[in-house]
């Protein structure tokens, strides 16, 4: 379930939402939780996890995201996959907290790189 609480109570800065895609017996997911966890008292943020199996998805992120889990989005924008060092999550988490985070480049996207495949085959038997 999403965690409603968006805002820290002591300031008016808003804590980011960081998307953990995950599915059940996911150790790279498991050690990408805790690094994140690790610096939650330092660095305020909400970690919600999004089964990617969960069928109330309509498959969406299973599709997109099937090979390449864990992946981490920063407030919907993608961050990461696979693993992420505590250097590299505090650096990510101190750009959204200062509202500056940018999506990253190499977001996987299963579904796409399957259609691409399915494309060049079609064309070698052509």
């Amino acid at each position: 379930a999403r965690n409603s609480k968006e805002v820290d109570s002591d300031t008016t800065t808003a804590v980011p939402t960081i998307r953990l895609f995950t599915k059940e017996g996911c150790t790279l997911c498991d050690r990408v939780k805790e690094v994140l966890e690790s610096l939650k008292d330092e660095l305020p943020h909400n970690l919600v996890a999004v089964d990617i199996t969960d069928n109330d998805n309509n498959n969406q992120w299973y599709e997109k995201y099937k090979w390449d889990i864990p992946v981490l989005h920063v407030k919907d924008h993608y961050w990461t996959k696979h693993r992420i060092t505590e250097e590299e999550a505090r650096a990510g988490l101190i750009e959204a907290l200062q509202g500056s985070f940018q999506p990253r480049t190499g977001e996987p996207d299963a579904a796409l790189m399957e259609r691409k495949q399915a494309e060049r085959k079609q064309e070698k038997n052509e």
